[in-house]
């Protein structure tokens, strides 16, 4: 995917102004394009993006963003993994995506800002590993290359995750690991995703469409991401390090319209809120 020819140098300069990139990770400082760089813009980018989009929009944005600046790096697909505690358990079909990043070292990343509340808020290495990364509080996060099995060959058509990337999380040392997505390491292009955004934005049965879900992440003066807030439909859940609490609970659409100006620094115009009257997402008036 080439760079959008709409992200000139000025757009580029203001996206790092809007998002506080420290003034040392300018472009007029010519910073290298190395890990550090990738994980500081990771990092500011999830803390400072107030309307977003779900992940195909943020994972799109900060592939140009990344590649203006002449990073080597490509998009590619996801699918994701649901327990049994979800109304559809089990693999999805595209529905995500990630950015993979090759440094001069030959070092590959996996960058992913769209995930949510459970998602990286640093670079992963492409490296199969059982060592645990800290992500937010006591989470800890991974990845694993799911190879084909020696003893029992299955098709990799039971089993979306063979011979595939897997990322996976667990909110503590002491609990199971549980996968999020798997991804190959296969190019996506425009055509690609604008199969999965029709399927994401418009089908009735996919959850972006029957609820409202933001995320903001928390940074302190130092950079460091340590916290999250979650609009989860109704319910606002904050996390400082540890786990989510209840904050507070919208009763009403005004309520939710509120909380997103306040908390999460989006403020609708009235076409806006107006949008999502009718919706299975809407709240009492």
């Amino acid at each position: 995917m080439k760079p959008s020819p709409s992200h000139t140098v000025h757009l580029l300069e203001e996206t790092f102004k809007h998002i506080g990139l420290p003034s040392r990770f300018q472009r007029e400082q010519n910073p290298k394009l190395d890990r550090e760089l990738l994980g500081t813009i990771q990092a500011y980018h999830v803390s400072h993006i107030p309307r977003g989009g779900y992940c195909l929009e943020n994972n799109i944005l900060l592939y140009h963003v990344l590649r203006h600046l002449g990073f080597d790096l490509y998009l590619t697909g996801a699918r994701l993994f649901r327990d049994a505690n979800n109304p559809k358990p089990g693999w999805s079909g595209w529905e995500h995506a990630v950015t993979i990043v090759t440094l001069a070292d030959n070092s590959n990343y996996m960058l992913d800002v769209g995930y949510g509340g459970d998602g990286p808020t640093t670079p992963l290495p492409l490296v199969h590993t059982s060592n645990p990364i800290p992500n937010i509080g006591t989470q800890e996060i991974r990845l694993q290359k799911n190879e084909e099995s020696s003893g029992e060959r299955s098709h990799p058509s039971n089993n979306p995750s063979t011979n595939a990337w897997t990322y996976q999380f667990r909110n503590g040392s002491e609990q199971a690991w549980r996968v999020g997505y798997a991804f190959h390491e296969l190019e996506f292009f425009p055509r690609d995703f604008e199969v999965m955004n029709f399927y994401t934005s418009q089908n009735p049965t996919s959850f972006l469409t029957q609820r409202l879900l933001i995320i903001r992440f928390l940074q302190r003066a130092d950079g460091e991401v340590y916290g999250k807030v979650i609009l989860d439909q109704d319910k606002m859940k904050e996390n400082r390090g540890g786990k989510n609490e209840l904050g507070k609970v919208c009763n009403t659409e005004s309520e939710r319209v509120e909380v997103l100006r306040n908390v999460f620094g989006v403020d609708l115009t009235e076409e806006e809120r107006r949008g999502i009257c009718g919706k299975v997402s809407a709240l009492p008036v």
